[in-house]
This record gives structure tokens, C-alpha cells and sequence, in this order.
């Protein structure tokens, strides 16, 4: 009896921690909005992108912000922006 009490008592013990643990897991990041086109022109620290809908997007960017690939005036680029406005990202995504 007394080892079936300890047994039950690592089980009970280790159950706990995997609750815990489940409990604490975070929660999935909700992914960025996209701004998708050609980069028309660098305006300082904004980048002025022309969606394919014909709508100029400006974004900001800066020393934070990740450029991937070369990224220029006529290229074809893809963003990740914040909801502020600001690229967290900016990708070359032509040929």
C-alpha cells in the first residue's frame, strides 16, 4: 500500500507540472500585414510601394527594419509591416 501510495504521488506530482506547463504555453504571434508591389521610390526613411490594386503605400523604415535581397526604386518587394505603418521586414521578390 505504501508503494502504491508513493507511486500515485510522482503521477499526481508530474500530472501538476504538465498542467502547469500547457497553461503557460504562449500563444501563436498574429501574423504581420503585407504590403506587396513595386517599390516606386525611397522618400528618406519611407519606402512609397504600389500595390497591385494601383494604391501607393508609404512604410517606414529604419535601422531595424530587415532587408532582404537588393532592394531598389522599380523592384518588386514584399513587406512586413506593423500596424503603425513601420516594415519590420522588406523583401526583393522579383525575378
Amino acid at each position: 500500500m505504501k508503494r502504491f501510495l508513493s507511486v500515485l504521488a510522482i503521477f499526481c506530482a508530474l500530472g501538476l507540472t504538465t498542467a502547469t506547463f500547457v497553461q503557460s504555453a504562449p500563444t501563436p504571434k498574429a501574423s504581420s500585414p503585407v504590403v506587396q508591389g513595386t517599390l516606386m521610390e525611397i522618400d528618406g526613411s519611407f519606402y512609397v510601394i504600389m500595390d497591385s490594386s494601383g494604391k501607393e503605400q508609404r512604410i517606414h523604415v529604419d535601422k531595424s527594419t530587415l532587408i532582404i535581397g537588393k532592394v531598389q526604386p522599380g523592384s518588386q518587394v514584399k513587406a512586413e509591416v506593423t500596424k503603425a505603418g513601420h516594415a519590420s521586414a522588406v523583401k526583393n521578390v522579383g525575378s
